[in-house]
């Protein structure tokens, strides 16, 4: 097909792969023309198992592709030196199933997968190559009788008779290479093309359980399905196959698997299947698999053939499925630190934890097998609040601010199942949980419980007017009837409790004080303290007879939080021991992220903003009942409580004489209002901007002319506005600056008052742009890998922004125009993930001003990351103290 060169790219310094085309390939104009828009829809996937088209390009009349190096082997070299073991089999299959998902959701189709166009590197990472080359090499080797000749091996059989492909003809050939990867050899074996075509069409290869001692039943079954004549009975999706292979290579692991095991009548055992486990007849299909009119012909022959050997005596088959021994097991615990802040979430079966995480600045799920060291990302769950399991352990449901969704834990699109309903002008998620029946889900929005069906549907209210819920769980099907635990707070966010509610009959109760309740199987209610704030776990002795407690309460884990347990006695939950106290302190910083010094009093403290003479600070303070605003002296080393009202106050912003502050305030009712206070607390708030959505960012104009912020509209997506302020201190209406279909908040004035930063979502990620003030004529993006929180230097001169830890630098002309430099990365901090990225700098932009934890202030040190840790039976640590 051409000539592939290791090649340098000198601008970004990264080895890379230039394949030349040949030339015959690009004689038709027309093949061409469709070869150069399918690869050009290839090089927009991006997925760990493909190969990464950087460019697609014609230099002095030759076409060629730039695309990463990868480091390793073909897929054929390694099956040329035998046949794969299972495990990689089945590990490199899942991961080329993996990157076809990717490519068909985006309705590109591959049509040449085989082990010459799979790399596998060193590691076993598995990637598959030449996306959009098989349509091209295809349109040069048509006969004249319109029959494709492409690589004839692995061609799908209406691939071979030139009917139009689906997706599924890719379905058929990773058939063929999991078929290769384990027996040594192709599926088909003619010697030249025709009667390669013939086999495909109507013959079936040999069984693999016949080539090959110790293969597993539903390996076979999975790649006859996979190699079914007709496309109607192949399975269908490779998310499917990806799926069957993950789910085989954990029974494998665990010696629950369904291997065939072939005694003669004497009783002795052929060397050939010697080590083979035994079966059940009643266990030789896999669960999930369906005969239907049109099964597979080489099925049907697999289970003729033994039922054969029965028959006459020439030997038989023992198919009984053994379940691993399951002796009594110690208590087992381990944790781990995950990047960025981590909340599990455990499967019902014990094998996987999900916990999302910001990294890059951009909240998203993670998956990572207990028996595993490595955690993937799920794509895809980008703005991810919570999450939650389905019955089955195979799909996961998550909110995120505006959207319930569900999807595969193999990966795919997630299906929105509706908007979150807006309560009392709020849209939180508050958690999730699957009935065990897996038909519904009942989830908390804002402060009420909905249910919805599991397939998506409009959600309807499950309390009373005026009642609060959130954190909801279902009870096992064995309780009396269908019930859940909640959490409620009739006194308010400091007396959280725990509660009951009869999805039947409509009754709840409460239970007595605690938060975010979880069943253990062991009998208890896992939940943690009723005070917000507080870190602890504790176990209820709980009754699904009487659905009462029926014994005392005891402590688990005095510093986790967020507590899940699996059907088999699984704990997971964060370790936040090393943040279990919420003094935090205000400590100065280089531009390296050094310590220099801490400055102003110890307090329970986030949200700060650095006054413009940089002598005092504006925070908002967790210690009271509601959030208030407090100002810290600097060179007194004072702070003084600035609001004192029975509501919630934050998001403070100086005014450029730095003798006012602005501010956020949660009214009683819905909404939200910006008001207008002196910075020395003399004198009544005044209410500049009043809404009944939430409104937040307030940011001033150097002038002191304009006020922007960030408005929620009908969509629960931020809009830009600002208003004018007049001598009087007044406001005028209100100005949309910005509204679009995306999420924009954060904005931050330029020192002159002509540009406007803030943060977006429009590309799928939270990137930071600039526009120019107040026409917003134009628009430049300044982050590359993701931003929010963006600072002006007091000259504007340079424009920071924080991109998950690391606080991030862009120097900024405007002299001519407007032009950016390279965004620089300064330095990594813990305390930009702590206090949601906050930050002020100094007026000659050399100290960054964060807020950190007494202990990080005191040793000079950053403390340890919250982990996560994972106890399996946990109880049985107790059971001797509860009797």
């Amino acid at each position: 097909m051409g000539v592939v060169y290791k090649a340098e790219d000198t601008t970004l310094e990264r080895t890379v792969a230039l394949k030349f085309l040949a030339q015959h390939l690009l004689n038709d104009e027309e093949a061409k023309e469709r070869f150069l828009r399918e690869a050009k829809a290839a090089a927009a996937l991006s997925h760990p198992n493909i190969c990464t088209v950087y460019e697609i390009a014609e230099v002095d009349g030759k076409t060629f592709i730039a695309m990463e190096f990868v480091k390793g082997d073909t897929l054929e070299e390694r099956i040329a030196a035998g046949p794969l073991t299972l495990k990689d089999a089945l590990d490199i299959g899942r991961q080329v199933a993996d990157g076809l998902e990717a490519a068909h959701e985006e309705n590109i189709i591959h049509r040449d997968i085989k082990p010459a166009n799979v790399m596998v590197d060193a590691k076993g990472r598995a990637k598959v190559m030449d996306f959009g080359l098989a349509r091209l090499t295809e349109a040069s080797r048509l006969t004249k009788t319109n029959t494709a000749m492409g690589t004839v091996a692995y061609m799908s059989p209406e691939h071979a008779q030139g009917i139009e492909v689906d997706t599924r003809t890719d379905i058929w050939a990773l058939g063929c290479v999991l078929y290769e990867m384990i027996s040594g050899q192709r599926p088909f074996q003619g010697r030249y093309d025709q009667a390669l075509l013939y086999e495909i069409v109507h013959e079936e290869p040999a069984a693999l359980t016949g080539l090959r001692t110790g293969v597993p039943v539903e390996l076979e079954f999975i790649v006859n399905e996979c190699l079914a004549k007709d496309r109607d009975d192949r399975t269908a999706t490779a998310q499917e196959v990806s799926r069957k292979l993950r789910t085989l290579a954990e029974k494998l692991k665990s010696g629950h698997s369904t291997i065939l095991r072939t005694t003669n009548l004497t009783g002795a055992v052929p060397a050939t299947m010697r080590g083979a486990q035994t079966l059940n007849p009643a266990e030789a299909l896999p669960p999930d698999a369906v005969v239907t009119k049109r099964s597979s012909q080489r099925t049907l022959r697999a289970v003729a053939t033994v039922a054969t050997l029965a028959l006459l005596g020439l030997a038989y088959v023992h198919l009984t499925e053994v379940p691993p021994e399951t002796p009594e097991q110690p208590v087992t615990r381990f944790s781990f630190a995950p990047k960025g802040v981590g909340r599990p979430f455990i499967s019902p079966d014990g094998k996987y934890v999900l916990y999302n995480a910001t990294v890059d600045g951009e909240s998203s799920l993670w998956l990572r097998a207990i028996a595993s060291e490595f955690p993937r990302r799920l794509e895809r769950t980008e703005g991810v609040v919570r999450a939650f399991w389905s019955p089955d352990s195979l799909s996961i449901g998550f909110g995120t601010s505006t959207e319930l969704k569900r999807m595969s834990i193999d990966g795919g699109n997630p299906i929105t199942l509706c908007e979150l309903p807006s309560t009392t002008g709020q849209s939180a998620f508050r958690n999730g949980s699957w009935s065990l029946d897996g038909q519904n889900i009942v989830f908390a929005s804002g402060n009420q419980l909905y249910e919805i069906p599991a397939r998506g549907g409009q959600p309807e209210p499950l309390l009373k007017e005026g009642a609060l819920g959130f954190e909801p769980n279902f009870l096992p099907a064995d309780a009396k009837s269908r019930a859940l635990v909640y959490t409620t707070a009739p006194g308010g966010p400091t007396n959280q409790r725990l509660a009951i509610l009869n999805l039947e009959s409509g009754e709840h109760r409460e239970l007595g004080p605690g938060d975010e309740p979880v069943y253990s199987r062991s009998g208890h209610l896992v939940y943690g303290p009723s005070d917000v704030g507080d870190r602890g776990l504790w176990a209820l002795p709980f009754s699904l007879e009487t659905l009462e407690p029926n014994g005392e309460a005891f402590p688990i884990d005095t510093g986790g939080h967020w507590a899940t347990v699996s059907r088999n006695g699984t704990l997971a939950y964060a370790d936040q021991a090393g943040l279990a106290t919420n003094e935090r302190t205000l400590v100065w910083r280089n531009r390296e992220g050094g310590l220099l010094e801490t400055v102003g009093q110890p307090q329970s403290m986030n949200q700060l903003a650095l006054s413009p003479d940089g002598r005092r600070v504006a925070v908002r303070s967790n210690e009271g009942e509601n959030m208030d605003i407090w100002v810290h002296d600097l060179t007194r080393s004072t702070n003084t409580r600035l609001t004192f009202e029975d509501v919630s106050e934050d998001q403070p912003e100086w005014s450029p004489s730095g003798r006012e502050i602005v501010y956020r305030r949660n009214n009683e009712g819905p909404g939200d209002s910006l008001m207008r206070k002196a910075a020395d607390g003399t004198g009544e708030a005044i209410v500049l901007v009043e809404s009944e959505t939430r409104l937040g960012n307030p940011t001033w104009s150097h002038d002191g002319r304009y006020l922007a912020y960030s408005e929620i509209n009908g969509e629960a997506l931020n809009d830009i506005r600002y208003v004018e302020l007049g001598t009087d201190g007044t406001a005028s209406e209100p100005v949309t600056f910005l509204s679009t279909p995306a999420h924009e908040f954060q904005p931050k004035l330029s020192p002159d008052g002509r540009f406007l930063a803030y943060a977006s979502r429009e590309s799928g990620s939270y990137q930071v742009y600039v526009q120019p003030f107040p026409d917003g004529a134009g628009k430049w993006q300044v982050s590359v890998n993701g931003g929010s929180r963006p600072r002006w230097s007091s000259d504007g001169s340079e424009l920071f922004y924080v991109d998950g830890r690391f606080l991030m630098v862009v120097s900024v002309s405007t002299e001519q125009g407007f032009t950016l430099g390279q965004p620089q990365a300064l330095f990594e901090s813990l305390d930009l993930v702590r206090v949601n990225g906050s930050y002020g700098v100094s007026a000659d932009g050399q100290r960054i001003m964060t807020v950190a934890l007494v202990a990080t202030a005191q040793d000079g040190e950053e403390p340890a990351p919250p982990s996560i840790r994972i106890v399996q039976n946990w109880y049985e640590e107790f059971r001797d103290r509860q009797q």
